[in-house]
Formats: C-alpha cells, sequence, structure tokens
C-alpha cells in the first residue's frame, strides 16, 4: 500500500471527528480499526478504514450506538445508510434543503448565504435554526449516504453556518433579568455547531453568552464561571464521546463548580443521562432550550 493511501492517526480526527483515543478504545472493545504501522513507527489507517469510519459517524448522527455498529462489515454499514436514506423523505422534500445542497455542490457560497438569508429573514432566529439548519445538517449526512455529495461539501457547510450564526450572535445584545451562561465542550470533544446552535437560540431569548469554544479543560470551565459571573455552564456532547465518560465528566463539574452555578447538558451524548444529579439539567433538542431559559427567568423574578 502506498503511502499517499494511508492517514497517519495524528490526523484521523481532523478526517472523520473521531480522536484517535476513542479509535483505540473501539480497537480494543470491537477489533476495529486497525492500523498500519508504517517504517518510521508511526501508526497510520487506510483510506478504506477511513470511509467506514465516515459511514459509522452517519449512523451514529442518526441515533444509533457504537456497539450497534463498529464491528459491522461494509456492506452492512451501507445498507443501515440507505435504511436512514430512504426513511428521510421529510427532510429531504424540503425545497430550501434541496436548493441549499445544490449550492454547496456548486461550491456557491454567495448563492448559499442568499438562501440562508431568506429563510432567516422569514421568522425567528429560532425557527431558522430548528427548521432550516438542523434539518439541512441531517439532509447533509443522508446526502453522503446516497454518494451524492463528497466529504468535502459537508466541511463547507459546517463552515458557512457556523460564519452565520456567529454573523447573527453580534445582533444581539443581553436583556436585564437574563442570566449569563458560559458555553463549551468537555476535553476530547471537538464537535461544537450543536452548542453554537444552542447558543444562538439562547441569545435570542435575552441571555448573554460566552463561548469557550472545543475541548476545554473542566478546571478551566470551573476558573471561567467564577471569573465572568456566569448563572450556568452549557456542555454538549456528541457521538464521539464514550457513554461511560459522560456522567463523570458532569458529576466532576458539579463538584467543582459553586452550588448556584447551574449545568445544562445537550447533544445526542447527553440521552443516556435519564436521572440527572441536582443542578444538572438534560436538554434533548432545541424546544427543551428555549423551555429551560423561560422556566429560569421565571424563577428568578419570583426569587426577586
Amino acid at each position: 500500500m502506498q503511502i499517499h493511501d494511508l492517514i497517519l492517526s495524528s490526523d484521523i480526527e481532523y478526517e472523520t471527528g473521531f480522536s484517535p483515543d476513542l479509535l483505540r478504545k473501539w480497537r480494543q472493545r470491537y477489533g476495529f480499526p486497525l492500523q498500519e504501522v508504517l517504517t518510521d513507527g508511526k501508526a497510520a489507517y487506510s483510506r478504506e478504514t477511513v470511509k467506514r469510519l465516515l459511514q459509522i459517524k452517519r449512523l451514529l448522527e442518526n441515533g444509533l450506538m457504537p456497539a450497534q455498529v463498529v464491528s459491522r462489515s461494509v456492506d452492512e454499514l451501507n445498507r443501515l445508510l440507505q435504511a436512514i436514506a430512504n426513511d428521510s423523505h421529510n427532510t429531504s422534500a424540503n425545497e430550501l434543503i434541496k436548493k441549499l445542497i445544490e449550492r454547496l455542490m456548486h461550491m456557491d457560497q454567495v448563492g448559499f448565504n442568499a438562501l440562508l438569508d431568506s429563510s432567516r429573514n422569514a421568522g425567528t432566529l429560532s425557527e431558522f435554526v430548528t427548521n432550516t439548519v438542523a434539518p439541512l445538517l441531517t439532509s447533509i449526512g443522508v446526502a453522503w449516504a446516497k454518494g451524492e455529495i463528497e466529504v468535502y461539501h459537508e466541511h463547507l457547510c459546517s463552515s458557512l453556518i457556523e460564519r452565520y450564526l456567529h454573523t447573527e450572535l453580534l445582533l444581539y445584545k443581553p436583556r436585564g433579568g437574563f442570566p449569563i451562561i458560559l458555553f463549551a465542550t468537555p476535553p476530547e470533544e471537538q464537535h461544537a455547531l450543536g452548542l453554537l446552535m444552542a447558543e444562538v437560540i439562547l441569545a435570542e431569548q435575552g441571555a448573554k453568552t460566552i463561548n469557550l469554544g472545543r475541548s476545554i479543560p473542566l478546571n478551566h470551565m470551573k476558573l471561567a464561571a467564577i471569573s465572568c459571573q456566569a448563572n450556568i455552564v452549557a456542555l454538549s456532547f456528541s457521538f464521539a464521546i464514550a457513554e461511560r465518560r459522560i456522567r463523570p465528566i458532569l458529576q466532576h463539574l458539579r463538584h467543582i463548580l459553586p452550588a448556584d452555578i447551574e449545568i445544562w447538558a445537550g447533544g445526542s451524548g447527553a440521552e443516556i443521562i435519564k436521572r440527572p444529579q441536582k443542578g444538572v439539567r438534560i436538554l434533548l433538542n432545541f424546544e427543551d432550550t428555549v423551555v429551560a431559559i423561560k422556566e429560569y427567568t421565571k424563577h428568578i423574578s419570583v426569587k426577586e
């Protein structure tokens, strides 16, 4: 096998979104993904393995668990992906989503942003995130599963959406009586777009938002929360975080944070927490996010 057919272990997270540590745990538990050892001692993955990891990523994004997919063959993964594609008629039928994907396929950033503008101007920012951005990201995965787009189209989509939402954030100023919310993803969590989507929804509601970014050590979150006098620390857990690590992360952060700072956790990974401890709130979707901020502000106003 030629060197250009391999992806170095140090680059695998950028290529797939899966950290080397997570892949090592999968290799120990499921026997996949296997590595090649180069003559200089460095570890690498074949492009066939990377493609299979991307298939697994799509399935995890659609709610399947690692134990259900990691050890499956390429043919089995393809059948599962096709089943998801066939079951996604409700999102893929949306004309706006189709047009957005067409713009991505033609690398038409101006046209893509123009379509986002038309959707954004038709309603609230919360409606835009819920009804356009979230279905678009799902449909991008489905389009990849069907072989209609390449991975670089997804990278472009994520980049353009992030820029668009960051621009929207600048338009909102915090309102009196609303909390200060510190946003971050925990160590090893590189997926931050969902957290950004929640941030813009809460900013529109009136919260002051401060986003530390990806893969922040918990002690740094604590120091930042105290420094900015945050009322809430909001975290996002994706499919890429090992399930057994999620509860300990929340427990440790709850232990080191002052008791009056709440923890809100969302993302597909957070769904495994059925009984959160006191001071931790699990948000399963963006509607939960709006309900949470309204309940929080109502509770504060009653206390005052």
